[in-house]
């Protein structure tokens, strides 16, 4: 299976072929497998212990979903709105999600694996124990106001992303790659801890760590007006 590159991340693509697809109209209550879905209202969808297995999902209504230990294999999410959706415990592997509504989702205990978030909004988004078992990306995506604790994405990549008063707390991002993105208004520096960035970027690092260390900043005095 072929592989996307891009900036030093391979992430494997779903695979999908839509010809080889079941045209599916009803929300299910129990696993799907090889299911084309396209402009369904399935609101308050709730699912547990379920299977998503090659299935493309667009322009699908999901708004206040509540999905518990769901497992999501080369899937294809367009256009899906998953606003305020509860999510927990899921597993998501060889997916995309293109220009996808997470607005207020909750993601809970979640495995990522092989993602790629393009064009969506996260905004105000609640992750935690969120974990990166493989190459992940947001590429274009609004991440304003969404908050991530105790997540480990360090193989994640963000480009070209807003990150407006993105909070951050206890996260490792080790490894990470952030470069392209406007770095200065994030909420926590120590989860930025080993993360990449492009030296056009230390001018953000450096403005986060006068506010958040309380640092009181002067203009240089020489020695001799000192004395």
């Amino acid at each position: 299976m072929e592989s996307r590159e891009g900036e030093e991340l391979d992430i494997l693509p779903p695979g999908l072929d839509l010809h080889d697809l079941d045209r599916v109209t009803e929300p299910p209550s129990a696993d799907l497998t090889d299911a084309h879905v396209s402009a369904a209202d399935w609101a308050g969808l709730e699912l547990a212990g379920v299977r998503l297995t090659r299935c493309y999902l667009t322009d699908v209504e999901l708004l206040e979903a509540d999905w518990r230990n769901v497992r999501l294999t080369e899937c294809v999410l367009d256009r899906v709105d998953l606003s305020s959706a509860y999510l927990r415990g899921l597993t998501i592997e060889r997916c995309e999600l293109i220009g996808c509504r997470l607005t207020g989702a909750q993601l809970f205990d979640a495995t990522l694996r092989d993602v790629t978030f393009e064009d969506c909004r996260l905004d105000f988004a609640v992750w935690e124990a969120v974990v990166a078992k493989g190459p992940v990306t947001w590429v274009g995506s609004n991440l304003s106001k969404a908050s991530l604790t105790r997540c480990r994405l360090t193989t994640a990549t963000f480009t070209d992303c807003r990150l407006t008063d993105l909070e951050l707390a206890d996260c490792d991002l080790e490894g990470a790659d952030l470069r392209g993105n406007d770095l200065s208004r994030i909420n926590g520096v120590p989860s930025l801890y080993g993360a990449r960035i492009s030296r056009v970027q230390l001018a953000d690092i450096a403005q986060l760590a006068v506010r958040d260390l309380s640092l009181d900043v002067e203009d240089e005095v020489s020695f001799r007006a000192a004395q």
